[in-house]
């Protein structure tokens, strides 16, 4: 029986080798590894009741069970020890999404450029101890049948007590114990009493020290509108040098001649939310449910809809898979025209694929969008433009050469994402031109925004960009260009829900704007707006950015508090430090959050009845 167990405790025992070896303990102390240790053991004691009681028959039989128990055990501790190397946490279930289902294959691929020599030494150690010891098992003396329900039933209440009664394993725990762990979410409560009608979380800053004027841009109707989305580009690439190039050339001249939003905040770093909340002027779902899935018949007037009650004609231009998160059929039921994603538009010269997600090189955009334009030159049109670079896993086309190939101070995803994000504002440089030759730009708003931004472990654990809402995960680029319209930074804090109405301010439709647009025109005079903020994967976060204050409420418990002016980077949290201005934000996010579950309650019947990740599973 102990013999049995023998390869399991080797398994878990390298596992938390090179945990300790390539990850550190991740802040756990001397009784927590020793807790984990125990855990494993016993689980190694568990497991290893599965043959003995196997080999009173059969020796295949029991040789082909032992491989594959064995097999999709090394198969979980290699994705664990991957995931909590990227992640510095535990792996877990909750992790993994049903509505990324879609795109499983494309999510494995991106998965592998993660891989490296770690990763390769874990498989290969795993599977050796796996195949040594099918190998050697052979007819062992079985223990009495008592005795193995004893020692099973021990090792079951004593990975229970590690696992649920000592507390949620931490970085260092078994994989299997942290995959199957709960999590518990605190449901954001708000002893507030809302008016019937009181459905918007408020935008006028409680700070009141500072007021904007109005921002002198030029008003004309029948305007064209281009939305274009950066994919994954924070603000902090704008101006951006490496090496002394460089990274985003055409982005900084733009900036530059523009109306540039120095402030401008992803409500939720996701792109199907982002987009949800810049097109149609509406906050998320307040469980973190994707509107493409749970609500998409909700009947929020979007851009395109309003538009083409102007007359505007629309077309969509997606460089990558509208199919993603059914965008598509979202998109279907609001007034568009025309649609054109990676499937139409890998044409020559663009016919290629890029990357493992197969998306179309975004200069493919170019000549569908010009002949749409053309098709109509008295009639304005609304172009909604995504951008795939630079998504993980960060590709550019073949034969496009590297921005850099190599730097001391970068790490190789960060080599590789740059080298992207370089790609993408070339394309966008060529967009832009084919559309100045076009003289589509003369007569057009153009808005440039990022959906969201990417992150590099600024903060512990940050690496890519749905799950924190610090400044590299939200705070993102924001260029409004427009035909002799004086060039300006302006400094106010502005969020997604925002964009709608400011287009229709622009395009002298201010009447449009709906009481359930959440958002208010950017130009505006006034005080410093907030902007309302939410992430939810595994993990729930909601918040508010103030002119000075940032304030982030974690659903696992905690908050913290940043002044923004003093620490741009979010390195000290000073919730503990001015615990009456933590109240204040901590009483306006939960309000908003009550807020929200009315809006959607009134207008989609839509009933809050869960708050984790698998209210994203309907």
């Amino acid at each position: 029986m102990v013999r049995m167990a023998l390869p399991f405790v080797f398994f878990f025992a390298l596992y938390h080798a090179l945990l300790l070896a390539f990850v550190g303990a991740g802040g756990a102390g001397l009784i927590e590894i020793l807790r984990t240790s125990v855990a494993a053991a016993a689980l190694s004691l568990l497991f290893g009741q599965v043959t003995p009681a196997l080999l009173r028959r059969r020796l295949a039989v029991a040789r082909g069970l032992y491989i594959a128990l064995g097999s999709a055990l090394v198969l979980l501790m290699v994705v664990a020890f991957g995931f909590a190397r990227l992640y510095e946490r535990p792996f877990a279930f909750g992790f993994v999404r049903t509505d990324t289902a879609s795109i499983w294959k494309e999510n494995i691929v991106s998965g592998l450029y993660e891989l490296g020599t770690a990763h390769l030494l874990l498989a290969v150690g795993l599977a050796s101890a796996l195949v040594w010891a099918a190998r050697s098992v052979t007819y062992a003396t079985v223990s009495s049948a008592r005795r193995t329900l004893g020692v099973s039933l021990g090792a079951i209440v004593v990975v229970a007590a590690c696992s649920y009664w000592w507390g949620y394993p931490t970085l260092m725990a078994n994989p299997l114990l942290a995959a199957f762990a709960p999590q518990k979410q605190r449901v954001l409560q708000a002893d507030v009493e809302l008016r019937d009608n009181d459905l918007v979380p408020a935008l006028e800053s409680p700070e009141g020290l500072q007021r904007f004027a109005a921002v002198d841009a030029p008003r004309a109707e029948r305007r064209n509108v281009i939305l274009y989305f950066l994919e994954s580009t924070p603000a902090s690439v704008i101006g951006k040098r490496i090496q002394g190039k460089e990274v985003t050339p055409n982005l900084n001249r733009l900036a530059a001649d523009s109306l540039y939003f120095t402030r401008h905040y992803a409500n939720f770093p996701l792109s199907i939310n982002a987009f949800y909340n810049a097109f149609c002027s509406a906050y998320a779902l307040p469980d973190g449910a994707w509107i493409s899935l749970s609500l998409p018949d909700f009947n929020v007037p979007c851009l395109s809809e309003i538009l083409a009650a102007e007359g505007y004609r629309s077309i969509a231009l997606h460089a990558g898979y509208l199919g993603y998160a059914k965008q598509k059929r979202f998109m279907q039921k609001r007034s568009f025209t025309e649609m054109h994603d990676a499937e139409t538009l890998k044409k020559p010269p663009y016919a290629e694929g890029m990357g493992p997600w197969g998306a179309a090189d975004e200069r493919a955009m170019i000549r569908p969008l010009k002949a749409f334009a053309a098709a109509k030159p008295m009639s304005p049109f609304l172009a909604v433009m995504f951008a795939f670079a630079p998504h993980h896993p960060y590709n550019a086309p073949d034969g496009i050469t590297p921005f850099i190939t190599g730097d001391p101070d970068l790490k190789k995803s960060q080599i590789r994402y740059f080298n992207s994000l370089h790609f993408a504002d070339m394309a966008f440089g060529e967009i832009l031109s084919a559309l100045k030759d076009q003289g589509i730009l003369k007569n057009s708003v153009l808005i440039v925004v990022g959906d969201h931004g990417e992150a590099f472990y600024e903060h512990p654990g940050n690496y890519n960009h749905p799950f924190f809402l610090y400044e590299e995960n939200i705070h993102v680029p924001l260029i409004i260009s427009i035909d002799g319209a004086q060039p300006q930074k302006i400094d106010r804090v502005t969020s997604h829900v925002d964009i709608l109405p400011t287009v229709l301010d622009l395009l002298k439709l201010s009447h449009r704007v709906s009481p359930m647009h959440n958002g208010k025109s950017m130009l505006r005079a006034g005080r410093q707006s907030l902007a309302h903020l939410q992430a939810y994967w595994q993990d729930e976060f909601s918040g508010i950015v103030d002119g000075r204050f940032k304030y982030i409420r974690k659903g696992t418990g905690g908050e913290e508090l940043f002044d923004l002016l003093a620490d741009s980077k979010e390195l000290q949290n000073i919730a503990a430090v001015k615990p009456a201005v933590a109240e204040l934000y901590r009483s306006l996010t939960a309000k908003a959050f009550a807020q929200k579950k009315a809006y959607y309650k009134k207008y989609g019947n839509y009933e809050l009845t869960r708050f984790n990740p698998a209210s994203q599973d309907q």
